[in-house]
């Protein structure tokens, strides 16, 4: 398969405006692959610079940022959040429970997204199972803000971005950002006006190239800006995910044995990869890497459509069989 043709094909007359990937091979910069469309608003190539939403690829870099806190003994795993930066839950005592570990494992109890069928509380005691639950991360960015003494958004700069030099990175938008950046479309190609968040959401709010997530992948994989310790127990699985759905509130299904959840990452168990996806309106993500091998791909695409990618560029950058595909239930283009 030759990916410069196969991405053209799918930015060109097939399903995807845009896309922007990168990869690792061995832990070295590998190929980096820029095709289609800016969006709608913006008919200009794609490119190395060209800014797209994150989505949850935001959770895997606040799990780090909050590993070095809880190194400096300022976070605590384990203590209730609820003690470290006040109530987030009302009216719910076992949320009182909760704490990073529960947040970073989606074993909080909590949903994915409040919703009106999902209102916010806890479904199930903290700790109890897996259900895959970001609303939970807005009650952890509480506590690192607290204790980190800054915005989320000055931690990441100061402990992400600038060290690894991301320099076309944010936790929220930025004026810069308005020459080159993709715009989302969805199923079938209508455009999603643009977010211009003012404040960081430590769940999904991240805006980043290809280019730029590659380092920070680089940095995981080379076990920078942690201690040996930290970095095993950031990988290290504490609880199997379950079949079928992400979300499993109310106990539904049977667990997954072959994907598993550590402190911020998924987990391939018998493949030694982490992973993690991205879904946000009008924008896919994937983000995989091998940690025996340190083989890596991640690409950002400004499409409903972009993870169906999957079956075709994965493959060909980190080898071996990968369960997250299924377990994501990602379809083909």
């Amino acid at each position: 398969m030759d990916l410069d043709n196969f991405l053209a094909q799918v930015t060109s007359d097939g399903p995807i405006a845009g896309v922007s990937l990168a990869t690792l091979r061995a832990g070295e910069r590998g190929i980096e692959r820029y095709a289609g469309i800016r969006g709608s608003h913006d008919p200009a190539a794609v490119d190395a610079q060209t800014v797209f939403e994150a989505a949850s690829l935001t959770k895997p870099l606040v799990a780090f940022i909050a590993l070095q806190l809880i190194e400096e003994g300022r976070l605590d795993l384990h203590r209730p959040l609820i003690d470290i930066c006040g109530e987030y839950v009302a009216n719910d005592p076992r949320a009182r429970a909760i704490t990073a570990f529960h947040v970073l494992t989606h074993t909080s109890g909590l949903p994915n997204i409040v919703r009106d069928e999902a209102p916010l509380r806890t479904y199930f005691t903290p700790g109890e199972r897996f259900s895959y639950g970001s609303s939970a991360f807005a009650w952890l960015q509480r506590a690192m803000e607290t204790v980190g003494g800054a915005s989320l958004e000055t931690l990441a700069c100061a402990r992400v971005f600038a060290p690894l030099g991301m320099h076309h990175s944010s936790l929220h938008w930025q004026e810069r950002f308005a020459e080159n950046h993709a715009q989302g479309h969805e199923w079938e190609g209508e455009p999603v006006p643009k977010r211009r968040l003012p404040t960081a959401q430590a769940s999904w709010s991240l805006l980043t190239t290809a280019f730029d997530y590659i380092v920070f992948v680089q940095a995981v994989l080379a076990g920078r800006g942690l201690s040996d310790e930290s970095h095993a127990a950031w990988f290290e699985p504490r609880v199997n995910t379950r079949q079928v759905e992400v979300e499993d509130l109310r106990g539904e299904f049977p667990a997954d044995p072959a994907v598993g959840w550590g402190l911020g990452w998924g987990i391939e168990i018998a493949q030694q990869c982490c992973f993690h996806w991205g879904n946000s309106p009008g924008f896919r993500a994937l983000v995989l890497a091998n940690r025996q091998t340190r083989d890596a791909i991640v690409w950002f695409a400004n499409s409903a459509r972009g993870l169906r990618l999957a079956h075709t560029v994965v493959p060909l950058s980190v080898a071996g069989e990968h369960p997250c595909i299924q377990w994501l239930n990602i379809g083909h283009l």
